[in-house]
């Protein structure tokens, strides 16, 4: 069971897929047809909470990265300043 949530979550978080998997899991949830019907009570809405709660945290992932990731408000685009980082392979010398 684990590896379904953690493959559903993969396809969640794919660039070219994620999109479609969300709105197909919001369509699975407003559509009357479920694995476990909600006519049964607590065991039919069981798949709809864990869907529920996949979703939540896939896309709190995805707007905390797309929040971490983003340009800071305060940085100029005009700054013409580079960092360059420089790989040096250091050897030790006995004196």
């Amino acid at each position: 069971m684990r590896y379904l949530f953690q493959g559903y979550r993969r396809l969640l978080t794919h660039p070219q897929y994620g999109i479609w998997v969300f709105l197909g899991s919001l369509l699975y949830l407003i559509s009357p047809i479920d694995i476990s019907p909600d006519l049964i009570p607590l065991v039919g809405q069981i798949d709809d909470v864990a869907l529920i709660v996949l979703m939540v945290s896939a896309a709190s992932q995805w707007l905390s990265q797309q929040f971490l990731n983003a340009p800071a408000a305060d940085s100029n685009p005009e700054d013409d300043s580079v960092t360059e980082t420089v790989d040096v392979k250091a050897v030790e010398v006995d004196p």
